[in-house]
């Protein structure tokens, strides 16, 4: 992964060093929005696969490559600023990567290598894995199972809708209760529960999958998200159904346009659950808070409601690294911890300013659930992390840096033909100038040689006359 350079907004993307994308980029933008479509309700979410990713990366090519044909020095000689953007980018990936910190978990310092603390540890992790794990496990099984069954009654015999809901909201907050306790879950909630009112979406930072648990513990919240088939789409259609989610397919564009009307329709309604985004769109490891993605905040007069996640890592570390671990992984980390303790802040309400962009507006609140869960507010993209430039961006990068030195040099030799013409025509006048000056001081040292001997005459006769003034 190479060094991040800051860089302009082109056209609502803003893109990072292209050296850094070599790997993997990111952006930043004096704090300015990226977005992949700030219209659709798909880019807030994570892309799921192979070809979201490259259509994702294709645009942000095009876009890179628009910047890079901006970036020009106005001035037609060849000089320092030139060649300084890409000496900058060599030296960022020597120096630092600010984008890969987002999306890396924090090196543990090793605490248990001595004679004293070796045995406690593995005593330790003797009851984690063969007494917790198995407690655990069985919790999980067992409240599943009674999920299952409670759901599957309530669907069936419950007649009436607005109660047979009700209790499907029950069944799926036990189901979140289940998931914390297998992981011995700690959460405490800061701030006041909101009430249900029109217009409300709940936007908070992404850690991990299992933030939607943390807050589903408390209660309902409807999501937005990709349509799957098989069991995944089972549980979307008849169990997330209830509280109200909205799928779609993000390969159709006339689902995406009906999924953002429904969204308008759905926080318009108060008996709806509400609505709660990420507007990261992707997991972060919870030191850092990337860009939020504007679409939630151009709802027309929609009231933000912020919430701040913060999970300590002092048992466990729950950011799900979704390249590098799969979800049974993540699951079996969590549940052989001793515990997972988080903090959840329920922010004061927001709503757009007078003048105020939706950019402006998302930024706003992201700095203050970075704040309020004390981690560190950045501009990157984390669409990024998925973008790896391919031949096609490196070949157009060199033909532009080619065609960009070839201009600056032919321009420096035209004008150096110029100077030597110029040159060349002085030295002329020069020679002219000398020739005409020698001519004309011969001529002056002609007529004096011939004035010299009457001046003698002259000047003898008054002499004569001063010494005998009787002649």
């Amino acid at each position: 992964m190479g060094g991040i350079k800051k860089s302009e907004s082109v056209d609502g993307i803003s893109s990072p060093s292209t050296s850094s994308a070599n790997s993997s980029s990111s952006n930043k933008s004096n704090g300015s929005n990226l977005e992949i479509s700030s219209q659709d309700p798909w880019s807030l979410l994570l892309p799921t696969n192979s070809t979201e990713i490259d259509e994702i990366s294709k645009l942000i090519e095009e876009k890179l490559l628009k910047q890079l044909n901006k970036q020009v020095n106005p001035s037609k000689k060849f000089n320092l600023y030139d060649v300084a953007p890409f000496i900058t980018d060599g030296a960022e990936v020597l120096v630092d990567d600010e984008f890969t910190k987002c999306f890396t978990s924090p090196e543990m310092d090793s605490w248990n290598w001595n004679i004293y603390l070796y045995p406690a540890w593995l005593f330790g992790l003797f009851i984690r894995f063969c007494i917790l794990f198995p407690l655990r496990v069985t919790c999980l099984v067992v409240g599943s199972f009674a999920f299952a069954v409670a759901f599957f009654l309530s669907t069936t015999f419950v007649k009436n809708q607005k109660t047979r809901k009700h209790y499907q909201r029950k069944c799926i907050s036990f189901l979140s209760n289940v998931f914390i306790m297998s992981w011995s879950g700690v959460i405490r909630y800061h701030g006041v529960k909101p009430l249900r009112k029109k217009n409300q979406v709940f936007v908070a930072n992404h850690t991990t999958v299992m933030d939607v648990v943390v807050l589903q513990s408390q209660f309902n919240h409807a999501m937005v998200g990709q349509k799957h088939k098989g069991l995944l789409g089972f549980i979307q259609d008849y169990i997330l159904n209830c509280i109200g989610c909205l799928w779609f397919d993000r390969a159709e564009s006339k689902d995406r346009l009906l999924v953002a009307q429904q969204i308008s329709k759905h926080i318009e309604n108060e008996n709806n659950d509400p609505l709660l985004i990420f507007p990261e769109g992707v997991c972060v490891n919870n030191q850092y808070c990337v860009m939020f993605k504007k679409g939630a905040f151009e709802l027309p007069n929609v009231t933000i409601h912020p919430v701040a996640i913060k999970y300590n890592t002092l048992y466990v570390d729950a950011f799900w690294n979704s390249k590098k671990q799969s979800f049974i992984r993540h699951m079996f980390n969590l549940m052989t911890s001793w515990a997972l303790v988080c903090d959840v802040w329920y922010l004061e309400p927001q709503t757009i300013r007078d003048g105020e962009t939706a950019t402006q507006f998302s930024n706003r609140v992201k700095a203050m659930i970075a704040k309020k869960a004390g981690i560190i507010n950045v501009p990157w993209d984390g669409y990024l992390k998925y973008f790896k430039p391919g031949p096609r961006f490196a070949e157009h990068k060199q033909k532009i840096f080619a065609s960009r030195f070839k201009k600056k040099f032919a321009s420096n030799d035209a004008e150096d033909n110029e100077s030597s013409n110029t040159n060349n025509n002085d030295e002329e006048d020069n020679e002219n100038s000398n020739t005409n000056n020698n001519d004309s001081n011969n001529s002056n040292s002609s007529t004096n040689g011939k004035d010299q001997p009457e001046n003698n005459i002259i000047n003898n006769v008054k002499q004569r006359k001063l010494a005998n003034p009787n002649e």
